[in-house]
């Protein structure tokens, strides 16, 4: 499933792209059905970075029928983004569950550009593809009847929250100049 989203936020790009690349898990408050996110692996390599981010999500709006089969580890996955800086700032990614084999396939480019003076456009494009027949514990003939809702599931997790990323920053940078003139 290809997908993509494009928004906008009144800060610079270079400003956006410093806090994403660099200070992601200062987002998980913005961001919906992430629990946490944690630094793994930083390393520098001339003009990039290459990042490797932990993220941990939550089962509270997975269906039921889908709960008693989701761990806490199950709704993890590693985020691998290298990262360049320059006239338009972007990061090329893949995403990994950590565990239950290869339950999804996600990778894409973020893209980050001045649109005007202290606004940017944040454009995040992926592929995903999911295999819910490779959730550990669910017999075979019960994973046909799971496909749909898994596949939801992990659509509604991933992707809306790639999609709300321009809103956490944006509401992000709202509550620290807030909290600079109290």
């Amino acid at each position: 499933m290809r997908f993509e989203c494009v928004d906008e936020v009144r800060h610079s790009a270079n400003k956006v792209f410093l806090l994403i690349r660099d200070e992601m898990p200062s987002l998980v408050p913005y961001l919906d059905d992430v629990q946490e996110i944690v630094v793994t692996q930083r390393r520098e390599e001339g003009t990039s970075v290459h990042i490797t981010n932990l993220w941990k999500g939550s089962a509270d709006k997975a269906p039921k029928l889908v709960q008693k089969f989701l761990s806490p580890e199950l709704l993890s996955w590693k985020d691998h983004a290298t990262w360049h800086q320059g006239e338009v700032c972007y990061a090329t990614w893949r995403l990994e569950p950590k565990v239950g084999g290869r339950l999804f396939e996600c990778s894409g480019k973020t893209s980050i550009r001045e649109t005007t003076p202290g606004a940017c456009e944040i454009q995040i494009q992926g592929d995903l593809r999911i295999y819910p027949e490779r959730l550990p514990g669910v017999p075979r003939l019960l994973a046909g009847k799971l496909r749909g809702k898994v596949e939801s599931f992990v659509v509604n997790m991933l992707v809306p929250n790639m999609q709300t990323m321009a809103r956490g920053v944006q509401n992000y940078f709202d509550d620290l100049e807030v909290q600079s003139t109290e």
